[in-house]
């Protein structure tokens, strides 16, 4: 049986192989991996994916992909699909098993290229272009590049008036409310976030009406108003359990955890706390596991600004081994706002330490991972 290491280090080469076109021998490298571990099935499944899209093995490609991908559009229903529509839709599908595994870089790239091809060849898939434009710009949110976000975001919905589809309209309006919210225009974000309730609940849409609730919270706890923020997180917390959503559950415990202890009630907040680390062992989200991490974090580092002397440095070196937590999950990902955040605010903590060589390398690490984000797009 091949260590972690060894599997690891044949997916960087297997996805190099493929970086090159190499097709033929990334898929004899993917074939040798043979693991029990859950991550590495999943980026050996997108692998072959990949692998399988560009030699035009559809059938192959999809049953690879399948166990990464929450449904399948109606256009794969189409019996005799041009291959250059079939392409441009199975790249559709690479970006999302992608986003699944938060590779947002990655992910970016498909729905670039997809993009590209629905342009210079002239397919007409409106559903799948209005699909890769707002998913593109998720990915650029994800990174940390709010304002190509929001511009690809208005080009989503100009599309949607275009072909005069609505379909999509909630997804990009629960985009642009993250997007708003990155870059602190709470305003813009709240009117986005409520557009995009209204159109979940007109479509029943329970699970994703909770997302949005969770994100109004957010937005209502940023501008203070601590008891519609309460009301938002209850209410997504309340039907996340009633469809038994274990990540969704875990973000609401931590947010509540952060709101209670703004409010004062240190016990409820730990409580919160608590809850959401138990609800963490029923998920296997890196992204969202290193974002609940990182709010226990925050939770921490209130409660030891309200504290003195050793008490406080106690909760202080507390507060690190979150974002360290924070951090080591996310590295993960490629969702370089949120990662860039977490060396932000674990260099802030580690000069209340005194640790200050420390903190100016975690300042470094923040900026490099920001500056890495922007050069990708050029």
């Amino acid at each position: 049986m091949l260590q972690d290491t060894d599997i690891q280090m044949l997916l960087y080469r297997a996805r190099l192989l493929l970086e090159e076109g190499r097709n033929d021998a990334a898929l004899a490298v993917l074939q040798t991996i043979h693991t029990q571990n859950e991550k590495q099935l999943r980026d050996v499944a997108y692998l072959l994916g990949w692998c399988y899209i560009q030699r035009k093995q559809w059938d192959e490609a999809m049953q690879a992909l399948a166990p990464l991908l929450d449904s399948h559009s109606e256009h794969e229903k189409l019996e005799t699909p041009l291959e250059r529509e079939r392409l441009a839709l199975y790249l559709l599908r690479l970006g999302q098993a992608a986003v699944k595994l938060a590779h947002y870089e990655d992910a970016s790239l498909h729905f670039t290229i997809c993009l590209k091809m629905l342009h210079d060849r002239r397919v007409h898939l409106p559903l799948v272009r209005i699909q890769v434009r707002y998913l593109l710009a998720m990915t650029c949110a994800m990174r940390g590049l709010c304002t190509i976000a929001i511009q690809q975001y208005a080009e989503a919905l100009r599309l949607c008036r275009h072909y005069h589809d609505e379909t999509e309209l909630p997804h990009i309006y629960r985009g642009l409310c993250e997007a708003y919210q990155q870059i602190g225009d709470l305003i813009n974000a709240s009117l986005a976030g409520q557009q995009a309730l209204r159109l979940y609940q007109k479509a029943a849409d329970q699970p994703m009406e909770a997302q949005i609730h969770t994100m109004l919270g957010h937005i209502r706890f940023q501008l203070g108003d601590f008891k519609e923020a309460g009301d938002h997180y209850t209410e997504s917390l309340t039907i996340a359990r009633s469809y038994d959503k274990p990540t969704l559950i875990m973000l609401n415990c931590a947010a509540l955890a952060e709101l209670r202890l703004a409010e004062g009630h240190l016990e409820e907040a730990r409580s919160y706390c608590q809850l959401a680390l138990e609800t963490m062992e029923r998920t296997d989200n890196p992204h969202m596991q290193g974002k609940t991490y990182y709010m226990i974090g925050k939770v921490s580092y209130e409660e030891a600004k309200r504290s003195e002397g050793a008490h406080r440095h106690a909760l202080l070196e507390e507060t690190i081994t979150w974002y360290e937590k924070a951090r080591k999950r996310l590295a993960e990902t490629q969702a370089y706002a949120d990662i860039a955040e977490v060396y932000s605010s674990c260099a802030q903590t580690l000069e209340e330490l005194g640790r200050v060589a420390d903190a100016i390398e975690y300042w470094r690490s923040g900026y490099e991972i920001l500056s890495q984000a922007k050069e990708i797009t050029k």
